[in-house]
């Protein structure tokens, strides 16, 4: 962790100084995500039984609606059966190719504040077309809260920044969590408490490394991830756009040859959510990155063979996660490295990423309309 000093009066704040306390303080917010699951779990196994044959739909905006990505795609992993996740503003606007006429899913409405103007407005619309609504929410007695039929609100998880880095990992452990309930898969719990118990050290032992990377240099960004790893991606994307003012971008791993390829240059970044199952695979994209010239940034979940990765590019580096995990229990690991790159890219940067320009802390439009 870097030097910067923190005293009681916030004026007195280096720029990014809440952020990189939000990033170095998710081992306490972890802890309290998977604690809010176990002792919610029997209202959880209750609403599920009772709800068992109807979709599931992750709904929300910005950073949630990318954590639902990951957390639709563990849900048809762990249970067989169909979810998807959409941006709130899609279920209000386009109801019908989004949710399906006549259909009244169980909704999954993750929202840090829980009182983004959009997601309320979907939510209303969702409850009067007959869904059942979890709201799952680092806020308490927020609008959202207020709304749902069951509210799993996460303590030591919020923020004084803008961009979400300690309350994006709470809630999405606390969703991985309830989706491990549904599935009836205590391995996946268990695993997402062992990942708590041991965010600590993970981020005092990545912190070097990412800041090695940044140091060299880099103009643009890409995030490469598959399966549930792709929404990770994402919320790696837009981290870096809006913490560092960088261009970033996702995508499917072996889908990055079919055109974006074409942009690596020395000045490019590309970041490797490395699944277990195609740990090969995925290696060779970002080998064929770093034979064009592009610096490469690997991820490694715990455990992966050294026939796997000896063959990586001499210019990627590599961190591995701690632990051998349930690929779900997993997925919280990849977000550290990633918030820390676009901490770190801010400051060198100059930049101020706890007040990024042009966002606020979440959106309120009083006159949005919910018909």
């Amino acid at each position: 962790m870097s030097n910067s000093t923190f005293t009681s009066t916030p004026e007195s704040f280096t720029p990014g100084a809440h952020t990189e306390r939000e990033i170095f303080s998710q081992a306490e917010s972890w802890q309290s995500a998977i604690h809010t699951v176990r002792i919610n779990r029997p209202l959880l196994d209750e609403g599920y039984a009772q709800h068992t044959g109807r979709p599931v739909l992750f709904v929300a905006c910005g950073s949630p609606y990318y954590l639902g990505l990951s957390a639709a795609a563990a849900y048809r992993a762990l249970t067989g059966r169909p979810a998807l996740a959409a941006p709130a503003s899609e279920v209000l606007f386009n109801y019908d190719s989004v949710v399906g006429r006549g259909t009244a899913p169980l909704v999954v409405a993750v929202s840090r504040s829980g009182e983004t103007s959009e997601l309320l407005a979907a939510v209303r619309k969702l409850r009067i077309a007959g869904s059942v609504i979890l709201a799952i929410t680092v806020a308490s007695h927020s609008s959202l809260h207020r709304l749902a039929d069951l509210a799993l609100t996460i303590p030591n998880a919020e923020e004084k920044s803008v961009a979400q880095t300690r309350s994006f990992s709470a809630m999405l452990i606390a969703t991985l969590g309830a989706v491990a309930v549904a599935g009836r898969d205590e391995s996946t719990l268990a695993g997402l408490h062992d990942a708590a118990q041991h965010a600590a050290a993970y981020l005092a032992r990545i912190d070097g490394m990412i800041q090695a990377v940044v140091a060299r240099g880099f103009r643009q960004v890409y995030f490469l991830g598959s399966g549930a790893r792709y929404g990770l991606a994402n919320e790696g994307a837009l981290k870096m756009k809006e913490m560092s003012l960088t261009n970033a971008e996702p995508f499917h791993f072996l889908e990055f040859r079919h055109g974006p390829q074409s942009m690596v240059d020395d000045q490019t970044l590309v970041v490797g959510l490395v699944s277990k199952h195609a740990v090969r695979e995925e290696l060779q994209v970002l080998n064929e990155v770093g034979a064009l010239g592009g610096q490469t940034l690997a991820i490694l979940p715990a455990g992966a063979s050294q026939e796997d990765t000896k063959h990586a590019h001499t210019s990627c580096a590599q961190t591995e996660i701690d632990l051998v995990l349930p690929e779900i229990a997993a997925l919280p690991f990849y977000m550290p490295p990633l918030h820390m790159l676009a901490y770190y890219q801010a400051v060198r940067k100059g930049l101020d990423c706890d007040r990024p320009r042009h966002l606020k802390h979440f959106i309120s439009l009083p006159n949005l309309r919910a018909e």
